[in-house]
């Protein structure tokens, strides 16, 4: 095997890796370090030798006096548990609701389609604590299921919901669309030759699902589990709103750098110990995969409509997402009327006075004037999730081809570096910036470019591992190809490798606007007073027990988010379309573009040229 250069070549490819390293460098590496160098005073007082280490990465978090029956467990283990069971929980309802999305009898409907799809999405557009927020008011001691049991059955109402059990419903709802958007794109590319080769050895749908499709979903999957075990270890909002005294390390995070304990210290060690869980978490995914080949997509062209599901397989995950659906379908009804009515579970007439406090409109002079209390934070998360968006697709593409397909000296390395930042958790990354960029020689501490520049490196490494899958179904002879016929790095990827990954693009798109809109972890820590995001007004009037105006900014921030993802879709899939009836016209000859009924028929004309070629 040939040793990889120092450097690529090309200079495109060369450009994109200093790129990289250096934005690795300065807004992953740096702040790592810099966030960890505050653990040096704790390890210091406590005697600066290799058992002094134990003592300053906070050992309580790993106590097991739940076992022994003298106390609560540490929250290190039960962010682990929490996570995995949160993680596995929403892997299979994203992986059940892609497949019916793509393949079930709802799929051969353009409506039902979209309605399935619609509903996956509406979790992913809302702040994973107004979920919570919704089942205290749905399934709380007042709320409104709990009542309604509780006087037919005669059951006194309990606490159930605040605690892991709760914890792990709220993460259900919240992170199953991370994992469908992970899952959905890898459904769309399994190659429908595979599964009909398979039905013509006689093998049934079942067979076909089993033996054929589930295993080149593996990737997919694994790295849908890994976004959302991640997620539940950043996930802090949640755990404030129903944990009650469930404690777990992003919260005890929280607690430690704005609450009463004040310590930055044990904040970098609980940073710590969630970074060291989530790379982890990746070895285990990568473990998992091992070395097998999901190549899908090659040079050779495939046609065939994809296998639709056995019936009783259809069944069984129509039966396994139905209760997550309408539960969905009952907190987003929760929230958007809770905003409505003057008091939830106490009076429960209609009003606007929630909307109008957080929303109101004025007109002053004969000019337009926002008077409500919520309009710079709204104007401002819209502002820079705009602005994060496209930055974040077009990092996550070029890293990812990065990776899975140039070659040189150190890429394993780069490799490292990049999961890295996919394994940190967003409440890590938002102390890090915080105590990196408040001095010189980036000051930017209290600046909207602190934001942009948490969103893009937080949420770029899902759409980096949504790409990264998608190459690894792509045949590599295709960029061989490419370069056979003398074009370049650049070339292939625009014309070659992007046609393939636009579902990859849209996704990374999709995701990188809603999850900078939605974001708390990330920024709970760097938002200032020029410069208030939604998420971070939200839970202050939730913590002031203000609900009504609260459930009014949700509401309307979920409609304006679903208005946008609807049309980003639908502008992505007009593209699309056009696109493709413009490679049709140039490459059919006139008589058979677009519009024009061909003069022979199609059979009649093959026959002919057929005969021509066997004279």
């Amino acid at each position: 095997m040939p040793t990889p250069a120092k450097l690529p070549h090309d200079v495109f490819t060369r450009g994109v890796l200093i790129a990289t390293v250096l934005a690795l460098g300065v807004f992953v590496a740096w702040p790592l370090a810099n966030s960890l160098f505050s653990l040096v005073p704790a390890w210091q007082s406590a005697g600066g030798d290799l058992r002094a280490v134990w003592t300053t990465l906070a050992p309580d978090v790993w106590r097991l006096g739940c076992l022994r029956g003298v106390g609560a467990c540490g929250s290190g283990w039960h962010s682990i548990a929490l996570g995995i069971a949160s993680a596995v929980a929403s892997t299979v309802l994203g992986a059940a609701l892609a497949l019916l999305a793509t393949r079930g009898a709802l799929a051969r409907s353009r409506a039902g389609a979209a309605l399935l799809r619609g509903v996956a999405m509406l979790p992913a557009i809302t702040p994973p604590f107004a979920v919570g927020l919704a089942l205290i008011l749905l399934l709380g001691r007042n709320g409104a299921i709990t009542q309604a049991i509780a006087n037919a059955l005669g059951v006194a109402p309990g606490r159930w919901l605040y605690g892991p059990l709760g914890l792990w419903l709220a993460q259900c709802l919240a992170f199953t669309p991370v994992a469908f958007l992970t899952v959905v794109g890898v459904v769309q590319r399994l190659p429908a030759v595979l599964e009909e080769a398979a039905a013509t050895l006689r093998a049934t749908h079942w067979q076909t699902f089993r033996t054929v499709t589930w295993p080149m979903m593996r990737p997919g999957l694994a790295n849908a589990w890994l976004l959302c075990f991640i997620e539940s270890l950043a996930d802090f909002g949640n755990p404030l709103v129903l944990g009650g005294n469930f404690r777990v390390l992003s919260s005890d995070l929280y607690f430690a750098v704005v609450g009463a304990e004040q310590d930055p210290g044990r904040a970098a060690a609980l940073a710590v110990w969630l970074l060291l869980l989530a790379l982890g978490a990746f070895a285990l995914q990568r473990r998992w995969l091992g070395e097998r080949s999901y190549v899908a997509v090659n040079g050779k062209g495939g046609g065939g409509r994809a296998a639709p599901l056995d019936a009783r397989l259809s069944w069984s995950l129509t039966a396994l997402v139905a209760p997550w659906c309408l539960l969905t379908l009952a907190v987003y009804g929760t929230l958007l009327a809770g905003g409505f009515v003057t008091l939830w579970g106490v009076d429960f007439h209609w009003t606007l006075a929630h909307l109008t406090d957080v929303f109101g409109i004025a007109i002053e002079d004969g000019a337009l004037t926002l008077t409500g209390q919520a309009w710079p934070s709204a104007l401002e998360t819209l502002r820079l999730a705009a602005i994060a968006a496209p930055l974040t697709a077009i990092a996550a593409v070029l890293g990812g081809w990065l990776i899975a397909r140039r070659q040189f000296a150190g890429r394993r390395w780069l490799e490292g570096a990049l999961v890295a930042a996919f394994a940190i958790p967003g409440t890590v990354i938002g102390l890090a910036y915080a105590q990196t960029f408040n001095a010189a020689p980036l000051a930017l501490t209290g600046t909207g470019a602190i934001l942009v520049l948490s969103f893009l490196f937080r949420n770029m490494p899902m759409g980096l591992r949504t790409t990264v899958g998608a190459l690894a179904q792509i045949d590599p002879s295709l960029d061989e190809a490419s370069a056979t016929l003398r074009a370049g790095s650049w070339t292939t990827l625009r014309r070659v490798l992007l046609p393939l990954l636009r579902p990859a693009c849209a996704a990374a798109l999709i995701y990188g606007f809603v999850r900078a809109a939605t974001a708390v972890s990330a920024v709970v820590f760097l938002v200032s007073a020029d410069h208030d995001l939604a998420t971070t007004y939200l839970i202050g009037l939730i913590s002031n027990g203000s609900y009504g105006p609260a459930l009014a900014y949700a509401g309307v921030l979920v409609v304006v988010l679903f208005a946008i993802v609807v049309s980003l879709e639908a502008g992505l899939r007009a593209s699309e379309t056009k696109r493709t009836r413009m490679t049709v016209a140039t490459t059919l000859p006139p008589s058979e573009t677009p519009g024009d009924a061909p003069r022979t028929p199609r059979t009649a004309r093959t026959s002919r040229i057929g005969r021509k070629s066997l004279a």
